[in-house]
């Protein structure tokens, strides 16, 4: 059960304070949250809510700054944003040996610990020094570490300042991208249907990519030129102006302009398979 605590201890680039954001929460009758609980934005319903499901990657995550109570209306509250450089505390799932760059994903049934991470998908990695002996060299087992995390998995970079990093976008109904999506990785999570996304109008620049990964067990479309019936999608299908689709979850397509077409330079099944011409 979550208590309130205040988890930021500091800022290894010099910011003397956190950064605090405001974010929508339910009413406290709906979800109550404690100060210091990690929390994921929830894209579809429009608010913050604690972590509570490790399976589900895309996260956008914030720390609260403040309570919600259970006789609170949905409102805007404090949130600290995730930076770069900012280091916070917080409790591990098991005590362990934790040395400088032990990896930790977030812990399904307890929004305010870490657990130690196995499959390679880190959301934070430890920093603290605390249990490192000054002689010989057994560390000591901490319960408590101190922590950065992943820029990847931060609200703030990934929504309000997003620099270098992957977009990720879940999409249920048709879309049709933008310039600005260049890059990123759009999936059809939560889609009850066929999802078509359609390439941008217009001039599109060379160099121009997107990355369409499957995680709905329905078809999703790629629309290669809403404009013009004359160009291809090579590496997938050599068929002017058609349609390439991706059916089951795993299915991935990453999409390249050339100038003159697009290429597919990478998919799970290539031409063949689940990956097909569609009418």
């Amino acid at each position: 059960m979550a208590v309130n605590k205040y988890p930021w201890v500091r800022n290894i680039q010099g910011a003397e304070n956190p950064l605090i954001i405001m974010g929508k929460v339910q009413a406290g009758s709906t979800q109550a949250i404690k100060r210091g609980e990690i929390c994921t934005f929830n894209e579809t319903a429009g608010y913050f809510k604690p972590i509570d499901a490790v399976a589900d990657y895309v996260y956008s995550l914030a720390i609260t700054n403040e309570e919600q109570k259970s006789g609170d209306l949905e409102r805007y509250m404090e949130f600290i944003a995730i930076r770069e450089g900012d280091v916070f505390e917080f409790e591990l799932a098991a005590a362990a040996q934790a040395e400088y760059g032990y990896a930790l994903e977030l812990t399904a049934s307890n929004s305010q610990k870490l657990t130690y991470d196995a499959d390679g998908n880190a959301v934070a990695f430890v920093v603290g020094r605390q249990n490192y002996p000054t002689e010989g060299t057994t560390l000591r087992n901490i319960s408590y570490a101190e922590v950065m995390f992943h820029p990847e998995f931060s609200y703030l970079y990934k929504n309000m300042y997003p620099k270098n990093l992957k977009k990720i976008m879940a999409k249920i109904a048709a879309y049709t991208i933008t310039l600005e999506d260049c890059g990123a990785i759009i999936t059809n999570k939560g889609a009850s249907g066929s999802v078509t996304l359609t390439a941008p109008s217009g001039t599109v620049p060379v160099g121009y990519h997107v990355h369409i990964a499957v995680m709905s067990d329905n078809t999703f479309v790629f629309d290669p030129k809403p404009d013009t019936a004359s160009v291809y999608i090579k590496g997938a299908a050599q068929t002017a102006g058609k349609y390439v689709s991706c059916t089951d979850i795993g299915d991935f397509m990453t999409m390249v302009w050339d100038g003159t077409d697009w290429l597919c330079i990478a998919s799970i099944s290539g031409a063949d398979g689940d990956i097909s011409v569609q009418s």
